[in-house]
């Protein structure tokens, strides 16, 4: 609505905001967020990084540190060290400023290897005579030898992971006393570190987290780690690496300005080429469509097709296809009628050919039962109800000959058309060849080396297939990815046979399949499925799954194989209710009754 104010008498029209100050704000607005959101963005990923990487290089060495010290070593250089005799020698260094003096001090006084063996030698040990000669050795190990060992080892720790230093010290009452640190000379055994206030709420010889702070050495990254007693959990003392972050500090800083100069020229950039282009490739089009849309409303009369509007747009995008739109509306309903009327006759003619697609491969699955009523050896049921008008299962049974039953059952990867199209094919593949004998695992390596010569499609089919020797009741069966079959036993029930699966026909020509049997007695069944089954869910979303499948095969397991198929049918259909059919349900279910004797009744059938 055009807003207008009232001033003497006079309808003024206020200032409006055309489409293209409003296109031209939101554009600058999202390109000035999307510029400093991208730029906070590589900032943060850049500086997390980069202390992602340092952090855990010294948590590694601070840990490897801490680890690479005996507790009671480190325990012992203390104690030598935390005495006024200690004291007294290096104040006398210092003002001598002759570290000889320390050194000659750590030298007189037994090392704890030396203490370590005195303590631990028995009687029957000193006289060894390779006891004596490694006594002698340890003697000689002094306090000296402890605190260039200890140095050694942090200097190795401090090559190896590359830190600027690596100690150990010691906290006594808020107090940090340093034992040992490559970079310092032996004065800096025994005295006191400044306090960090970084660090003022941590504990006496507490584990410390990676933690920048600048100091006189500029901006540092430490990581302190305990050292601790692995019999009594005592922690000892601290580990302790340090490395220098100032010139990372200052790159982060470089980074961030060369990053804000870089993005500060794009915005320029990208906001002057988004006026020019909005205006060229929008705002002119629309004025243009406004005016001639416009025009054509204005007319008051009937129009014909001849009137609809005629521009020379070259935009190729949506105003043009809002032009389009526009040019064709009157079009579209002269033509609306016959279009409705072509679409439906399109629907019933899809429709008919469907019924007709399901009517054939209806026809090409055995369907009528019993399908061998002059046979009492056996006896056998099988249903499929697709999830369309057609579907990718399929399920198959033939004499091979006169005391040999091929059974199969199969699922084709998907569903439809070309599901049943390809199911077809497959099952009169696996059918053929099995005319021609040999064992389940030979027809199925000859019918995927078969399948995967033309497989453009690159679709699959899993198959079960079984051979029943009617004589002796030896099944030969071979798994190329289907559903584990259910067996029922002597004892009446049902339970599910996890045989080996191969791959599914059509994935891999050189695959290989293996048989493996199952010896079946008079009474004995065998009831095989696809997914649909165990897969079917009801509007929960929950699934149907295995185990309700297998409690509804032995409700029914006193029945003839086609009860068994319809009351675990049934059973499927209560438990999805109303929920819509998601894929093939396909069964098959074989019992295997042997010769019968002569005199001996038949099986009744349930």
């Amino acid at each position: 609505m055009e807003k207008t104010t009232k001033k003497q008498g006079v309808r003024r029209r206020l200032p409006r905001r055309t489409m293209q100050m409003k296109l031209n704000v939101l554009v600058i607005g999202n390109i000035l967020a999307v510029a400093v959101g991208l730029m906070a963005i590589s900032y943060y990923i850049f500086c997390q990084r980069v202390d992602d990487n340092y952090n855990t290089s010294l948590e590694r060495a601070a840990d490897a540190c801490a680890n690479n010290i005996e507790v009671e070593e480190l325990e012992f250089f203390w104690k030598a060290i935390d005495s006024d005799d200690f004291r007294e020698i290096h104040e006398l260094a210092v003002k001598a400023n002759d570290e000889k003096i320390i050194k000659e001090w750590m030298r007189s006084k037994p090392g704890w290897y030396s203490v370590l063996f005195e303590e631990n030698a028995s009687p029957e040990e000193e006289e060894s005579e390779l006891v004596e000669d490694t006594q002698a050795d340890d003697e000689s190990w002094s306090l000296l030898n402890d605190y260039e060992q200890i140095l050694y080892a942090l200097q190795a720790i401090q090559d190896y992971f590359e830190v600027d230093s690596a100690y150990y010290q010691i906290d006594v009452d808020g107090i940090a006393y340093n034992i040992a640190d490559p970079k310092e000379t032996i004065f800096y055994v025994g005295t006191a570190e400044t306090p960090i206030e970084e660090f003022s709420d941590y504990e006496d010889n507490a584990a410390i987290p990676p933690t920048v702070y600048y100091s006189e050495f500029g901006w540092l990254l430490t990581v302190i780690k305990p050292v601790v007693n692995p019999e009594t959990g005592e922690t000892v003392g601290i580990a302790g690496v340090d490395l220098n972050m100032t010139e990372i500090v200052r790159e982060r800083y470089m980074f961030l300005r060369q990053s804000l100069v870089f993005v500060a020229l794009l915005l320029v950039i990208a906001i002057l080429s988004s006026i020019i282009l909005l205006r060229r490739t929008a705002i002119r089009p629309l004025r243009q469509l406004a005016g001639a849309a416009a025009s054509f409303a204005n007319e008051d009369r009937e129009f014909t097709k001849n009137d609809v509007i005629e521009l020379d747009l070259r935009t190729n995008d949506e105003v043009s296809d809002l032009y389009h739109e526009i040019q064709s509306m009157e079009s579209r309903i002269v033509d609306y009628t016959d279009h409705l009327t072509r679409v439906t006759a399109e629907k019933e003619r899809v429709s008919t050919e469907l019924r007709t697609a399901s009517q054939i491969q209806e026809s090409m699955l055995p369907h009528i039962f019993p399908a061998f009523p002059e046979r009492e050896d056996f006896d056998l049921y099988a249903s499929m109800t697709p999830a369309k008008e057609v579907g990718g299962d399929f399920y198959d049974f033939f004499l091979i000959d006169d005391s040999h039953l091929a059974v199969l059952i199969a699922d084709v990867s998907d569903k439809g058309v070309p599901a049943a199209l390809f199911m077809m094919s497959a099952k009169i593949l696996i059918n053929y060849r099995a005319q021609e004998g040999g064992s389940p695992s030979e027809i199925l390596n000859a019918v995927n080396a078969q399948i995967c010569k033309n497989n453009k499609s690159k679709m699959f089919v899993t198959v079960w297939l079984g051979i029943l020797d009617l004589n002796t009741g030896l099944l030969t069966c071979t798994n190329a990815g289907h559903e584990y079959p259910v067996l029922r036993g002597q004892d009446g029930r049902f339970q599910v046979f996890k045989d080996q699966h191969g791959l599914v026909l059509g994935a891999l020509a050189r695959a290989r399949y293996k048989d493996y049997q199952i010896q079946m007695m008079p009474g004995d069944a065998i009831f095989v499925y696809t997914d649909g089954v165990p897969e079917a869910n009801n509007t929960d979303g929950e699934f149907y799954g295995m185990e309700r499948m297998e409690e509804a095969l032995n409700q029914v397991a006193d029945r003839d194989p086609k009860g068994i198929l319809q009351g675990v049918k049934e059973d499927v259909e209560t438990f999805t209710g109303e929920a819509m059919q998601f894929d093939d349900l396909t069964m098959l279910c074989l019992e295997y009754r042997g010769k019968q004797e002569a005199g001996q009744p038949e099986k009744e059938e349930a």
